[in-house]
C-alpha cells in the first residue's frame, strides 16, 4: 500500500509523523511522493489557530478529488478539539484520536482489511531508522507530550492531555539507532520539553546523557519555557555538537500583557534571561513567538511588545495573530481586538522580524560555522547553520556537514564561503 503523509502544525506533530512513517515502512508499506497516486491519506491535524484548523479540514478533504479510491485517516489535535466534526468531514474515512496516534497502523489495518497482509502490528515489528523520503538528515525525537501549564490562550493542554515524558533510556536508544541509520542531526521535541521529567531525570541530564551516549552529529533543542530555563544548559553548549539555538516563547514584550496570558514571568526576566545566555553561548540564536492583538492589547502595550522586540535582537521572531479558541479563557475576555487592527499590528511585528533576522544574520558575517546541507534547488544547495542561519551555495557539496564562512546576505539566506587554507 502506497501512503503519503501530511503534517499540518508544531515540529511535535512533525516528529510524531516521522515515527508513524517508519512504522508503515516496517510493516512493508511504501511511502508515496504524491497524493494522486497514494492509496492511504495520513493526516497529522493541527488546532492551535483557527487558520490551522481550516487547513487541517482542507487538506483532509483533498485526497478525496484528487483521487476517488484514496481512504483518508485523520489524527492530531484537530480531531481532539472537534471530534464530532472532524467525523463528518467528507472524504475522511477514519478517525483516530489523539491519545491513540502511536496505534494508527493498527487501527488502519482494522478499519481496512486488504492492508492487513502487510503486517497486523505496530508493536509487533522492528522500526527502520533510516532517512524518509521527507526526512532528509533531520530527524525529530518526542521525549515528552501533554502540558500542566493554563495559558489563558492555548488549546493544547485540552488536546494533549497532563504532561507526561518517555524514559531516557528509551530516547537514547532511539537518537542512537538514528545516528546507526545516517542522520546528521537529532532535534529534541515535545509540548514543553524543558517540563521533562524521567525519575530524576530533568532536560539538562537527558541532553548530558545524550552528548556522552551517542555519536550523532548535532543534537538540536526546540522550545523551551523561559520560567524552567536550567541553567546547566549552559556548560552543555560547551560541546560543538549542540546547537548553538536556544527557542524561548516570549508571547509578548508588555508584562500587563503577559499576566492576562498568564505566563509565569515579566519582561524584565526575559530580558535578563537572554543577557545570561548570550554572555555563555557566543554566537547563539535567540529565536521566539509573538502574539499580536491579544485581548485588551492597548496601543501602549503592543508598542510596549514592539520596542521590547526590537530590543531583544531576536535571530527569528515566529509572529501570529491572537486567535480565539473555543474553551480556552481568553476566548471570553472583554476588549477582543478587530482584525484590521490586528492585521495592522502583525505588519509592524513582522516589520521587526525582518529586521531582527537580518541584523543577526548580519552580526556573524565572517563567522566560522557547521552546516547541515539538506536539499539542493535550483542548482543551490540549501542549508542550516547550528546557530540557525539559512545558507545557500551553488553547484555540489562534498559532504553533509561542513564547515564554511557566513558571507553576505541573498536570496534565500546568506552566502556560504569557503574556509581559506
Amino acid at each position: 500500500m502506497r501512503v503519503f503523509f501530511t503534517n499540518l502544525g508544531c515540529k511535535l506533530n512533525q516528529a510524531e509523523l516521522e515515527a508513524l512513517a517508519r512504522r508503515f515502512v516496517a510493516a512493508g508499506h511504501t511511502i508515496s511522493p504524491s497524493l494522486s497516486d497514494a492509496d492511504l491519506h495520513v493526516v497529522n491535524s493541527c488546532t492551535v489557530t483557527h487558520m490551522a484548523a481550516r487547513d487541517s479540514r482542507k487538506v483532509a478533504r483533498r485526497g478525496r478529488r484528487l483521487n476517488p479510491a484514496l481512504k483518508t485517516v485523520l489524527t492530531g489535535c484537530y480531531v481532539a478539539s472537534e471530534p464530532t466534526e472532524a467525523a463528518r468531514l467528507a472524504g475522511v474515512d477514519l478517525i483516530v484520536a489523539n491519545h491513540e496516534k502511536e496505534r494508527l497502523l493498527e487501527h488502519v489495518h482494522r478499519a481496512f482489511p486488504e492492508t492487513r497482509r502487510f503486517g497486523s502490528s505496530s508493536s509487533q515489528i522492528e522500526v527502520p531508522y533510516v532517512p524518509l523520503e521527507f526526512g532528509n538528515s533531520r530527524a525529530l525525537v518526542k521525549i515528552e507530550d501533554g502540558c500542566n501549564m493554563r495559558c489563558s490562550f492555548c488549546i493544547i493542554p485540552s488536546t494533549r492531555g497532563a504532561q507526561r515524558s518517555r524514559s531516557a533510556d528509551e530516547v537514547v536508544a532511539e537518537v542512537r539507532a538514528l545516528d546507526r541509520g545516517g542522520f546528521q542531526e537529532v532535534v529534541i521535541t515535545g509540548v514543553q520539553i524543558s517540563a521533562y521529567r524521567s525519575g530524576e531525570t530533568r532536560l539538562a541530564d537527558l541532553v548530558e546523557r545524550l552528548l556522552a551516549e551517542t555519536e550523532v552529529p548535532r543534537l538540536r533543542l526546540t522550545s523551551i519555557a523561559p520560567w524552567q530555563f536550567d541553567r546547566r544548559l549552559l556548560d552543555h553548549f560547551a560541546s560543538e555538537r549542540l546547537c548553538r539555538h536556544v527557542h524561548l516563547s516570549l508571547q509578548s514584550g508588555c508584562t500587563e500583557t503577559l499576566a492576562r496570558m498568564r505566563r509565569p514571568y515579566s519582561a524584565r526576566d526575559f530580558a535578563h534571561l537572554t543577557a545570561e545566555i548570550r554572555a555563555a553561548v557566543p554566537g547563539v540564536a535567540i529565536t521566539t513567538d509573538v502574539i499580536v492583538g491579544f485581548p485588551g492589547e492597548s496601543e501602549r502595550e503592543f508598542e510596549r511588545s514592539v520596542r521590547f522586540a526590537e530590543e531583544m535582537r531576536f535571530a527569528r521572531i515566529h509572529a501570529f495573530p491572537y486567535s480565539e479558541r473555543p474553551g480556552t479563557e481568553a476566548a471570553t475576555l472583554p476588549d477582543q481586538i478587530p482584525h484590521p487592527v490586528k492585521r495592522e499590528r502583525m505588519e509592524r511585528m513582522l516589520a521587526v522580524a525582518e529586521r531582527s533576522q537580518s541584523d543577526f544574520w548580519t552580526s556573524q558575517r565572517g563567522e566560522r560555522v557547521q552546516v547541515l546541507w539538506e536539499q539542493a534547488r535550483n542548482q543551490r544547495w540549501l542549508g542550516t547553520t547550528d546557530n540557525y542561519i539559512r545558507v545557500v551555495r551553488p553547484g555540489r557539496v562534498a559532504s553533509r556537514l561542513q564547515e564554511v564562512c557566513v558571507g553576505e546576505i541573498v536570496d534565500g539566506g546568506v552566502l556560504a564561503e569557503e574556509i581559506a587554507a
